[in-house]
């Protein structure tokens, strides 16, 4: 519903979402958007080419818009080459991977799985293997939606804090002062998307503005501080995308956009 925008906020009868830019430690600048729906079917995801059997990949803004979202970022692209064909993919209620490690191979030790249930309640699956998910359902509950990426960052409410490792799956950067980006939950069909800034400055004499873009660990305390119970990473840098009433809100002016092959989005069910 086009008169249910404001410049940062959007709410009809069926979802709230309020935009807001922040500071971290003063070295930061960060977008939280800030998510409240009806209804657990609103939240979704899609594939830039049409469906989760095939890779493609498209402009995020385009693809969001096309889907009539209000709010939404990318998703974990879903048939990157870092992921070596491993993987637990549920999307929109079907399953289309079942192809986690064992846990004697390297791929799987630090593949944290994002499950989204029926309700659309958060689960981290740590360090993810093969059987550790079954029948499509977790904790008794139907799963509607997976992600495969990481790492969780905040799990029942408690900030994690050992990411030495967290490059030997994908490579995060972890040390690494990045822009990144992460999908939380606050509470009940309660959700936020949190994404800080990359290096760069802006302004000069005394308008100069630094930012510095965040490690992971730095990025996990900054997603605790906002209060979440879960927290999980997804692609940062050119890839990372905050899409808000058709446009990419999050990052430089100027900057690369990476294309995306899927995205993760929220919906109106006005007049439904």
């Amino acid at each position: 519903v086009e008169s249910a925008f404001t410049e940062t906020s959007y709410e009809d009868s069926t979802i709230r979402v309020k935009i807001e830019t922040k500071r971290f430690e003063d070295r930061c600048d960060y977008w939280v958007a800030d998510i409240v729906i009806g209804d657990p079917s609103q939240l979704r995801t899609a594939s830039a080419s049409g469906n989760f059997l095939r890779s493609a990949e498209m402009d995020g803004v385009a693809l969001c818009t096309l889907l009539n979202a209000v709010v939404g970022l990318n998703g974990d692209f879903t048939f990157g080459v870092e992921k070596k064909g491993f993987g637990y993919y549920v999307r929109q209620g079907a399953l289309y991977k079942d192809n986690l490690d064992t846990d004697d191979h390297w791929h799987a030790k630090l593949m944290d799985i994002l499950i989204i249930d029926e309700d659309g309640d958060f689960h981290i699956v740590h360090l993810a293997k093969q059987g550790d998910i079954k029948n499509m359902r977790y904790n008794g509950k139907r799963i509607l939606n997976s992600l495969c990426f990481g790492p969780a960052l905040v799990r029942d409410g408690q900030m994690i804090e050992d990411f030495e490792h967290a490059d030997w799956w994908l490579n995060m950067a972890f040390e690494n002062e990045r822009s990144r980006i992460a999908f939380c939950q606050a509470g009940p069909l309660h959700y936020k998307i949190i994404c800080c800034c990359g290096p760069y400055r802006s302004g000069t004499g005394t308008d100069l503005r630094q930012n510095t873009g965040l490690t992971l660990l730095a990025f996990a305390r900054l997603c605790s501080q906002e209060g979440v119970q879960t927290a999980y990473n997804l692609d940062g840098g050119d890839s990372a995308m905050l899409y808000f009433h058709g446009d990419r809100i999050n990052g430089k002016p100027n900057k690369s956009v990476r294309k995306l092959q899927d995205v993760i989005y929220f919906v109106s069910a006005e007049g439904l």
